[in-house]
């Protein structure tokens, strides 16, 4: 723009000049044309600085909710403050179902979940005047995990039930010919977990029903990890982009957990990660997201383990 801008007042310019005055010498035209063209850059440069400043974005922003989402949602904070210093944002982690009752009290300007919200959460938002705007933001998978020695390697839905919630299923040697033990259950709340909550519902078809007596409860979903490396005989789920080698990941229904399977639908366990407005975003939460959304976000998303929506 500014190069354009130069280029038509050196037309003007040279229009009112004699060629032949330049060609012979008569440099008199020379140095005020010379002149006017470094002071317009000065001044358009200037205009442009001044424009460039006054968009700047300034404000600043609250977000709360998932363990699972809060690694993007952490990190895509941390770059876009550095592209913009004037902006302030704080990432914090409880769970989905926590995020949404502290977002529902006002106490934060976007939810980080891993579930769209429940009727009571809706109920809740109409009730204070709160619309509750989903925006997607990636793709996950729940998967069940085993220790690393454990020969067992898929497990059917119908298993999953009888181990977790019927009780029928409750010795290794049940599932496999090569191992014997009493199968170590782990899991996590329901009520406040996404993670949970998707398992239980895909499992039972219903998130409230109880687990069996005697499982341990762990929170939040990325201490299964240790807990299963530390335990032959136990058996977990936890969000995908938290598994290493220290465990071994487990087939449901014949289907690994990888993103070709998530994506079309085909593993039972893949779910959808949701940043929550009030609203669709505007101002800087628009701004914030639509950076998630951008090339960059989703790099990161796919950096930490996710699986892109572009």
């Amino acid at each position: 723009m500014i190069s354009m801008i130069i280029l038509i007042v050196f037309i003007v310019v040279v229009t009112y000049i004699n060629p032949s005055d330049i060609m012979v010498g008569k440099s008199k035209y020379v140095l005020p044309l010379f002149l006017i063209l470094v002071l317009m850059t000065g001044c358009i440069d200037r205009t442009t600085e001044q424009a460039v400043q006054s968009q700047e974005l300034t404000g600043e922003l609250k977000l709360d909710g998932s363990t699972t989402v809060f690694p993007i949602a952490d990190r895509a904070a941390r770059t876009f403050m550095k592209n913009h210093p004037q902006v302030k944002i704080t990432v914090q982690q409880s769970s989905t179902g926590e995020g949404l009752d502290r977002f529902l009290r006002g106490e934060s300007d976007i939810s980080d979940a891993t579930r769209p919200p429940k009727d009571s959460e809706y109920s809740t938002a109409r009730s204070r005047g709160m619309e509750l705007y989903m925006t997607l933001i990636s793709y996950d998978a729940v998967a069940v995990i085993v220790h690393p020695k454990n020969p067992v390697s898929d497990l059917t839905l119908s298993q999953l039930k009888a181990i977790y919630f019927d009780g029928d299923i409750t010795d290794w040697s049940q599932l496999t010919d090569k191992k014997t033990g009493k199968i170590n259950i782990y899991n996590t709340d329901a009520k406040i977990s996404g993670t949970a909550e998707l398992f239980n519902k895909v499992v039972t078809g219903n998130d409230e029903t109880p687990y069996v007596a005697g499982t341990t409860s762990i929170h939040p979903t990325p201490l299964m990890i240790p807990a299963i490396m530390n335990d032959p005989n136990g058996i977990a789920f936890t969000p995908m982009n938290w598994i290493n080698s220290s465990v071994k990941t487990v087939k449901i229904d014949g289907i690994t957990p990888k993103k070709e399977a998530v994506i079309d639908t085909s593993y039972p366990l893949g779910r959808k990660m949701y940043m929550i407005t009030n609203g669709a975003p505007k101002g800087l939460t628009k701004e914030y997201i639509n950076f998630v959304l951008s090339r960059d976000g989703q790099r990161i998303v796919e950096e930490e383990g996710f699986i892109s929506i572009i």
